[in-house]
């Protein structure tokens, strides 16, 4: 027995997922660390601003509390700044993201900041 989806499911699946209210962002999501395994996003400047998609200078932006990835309304205007100056954004996600938060230690975050 096979149950088709009702109509609601499929305007689900078909609906993009919501957009940020603190923007859009372009750029590159990789992993910094594979023990324990980290991620960052970094978004770059556009050209010429930056030589074969690397750029040396960096702002990192780092969430307060539970934050992740996007953490503040002024966050695409840092964003904008940072290109602006010829700088990347770099937002990591690390063990204290998100649910992490209480779980840890500031010496485990400055840790993985590295």
């Amino acid at each position: 027995f096979t149950e088709r989806p009702s109509a609601q499911h499929r305007r689900m699946k078909s609906s993009p997922p919501p957009l940020s209210p603190y923007g859009v962002f372009t750029g590159t999501l990789f992993q910094y660390s594979s023990s324990p395994s980290l991620i960052a996003f970094e978004s770059l400047p556009p050209p010429p601003n930056n030589d074969d998609n690397i750029c040396k200078n960096k702002c990192i932006l780092i969430g307060g509390l539970s934050d992740g990835p996007i953490p503040t309304p002024y966050t695409k205007l840092l964003e904008t700044e940072c290109h602006n100056l010829g700088w990347s954004l770099v937002q990591p996600v690390l063990s204290s993201s998100y649910l992490g938060f209480g779980h840890g230690s500031l010496a485990r975050d400055s840790t993985e900041i590295g």
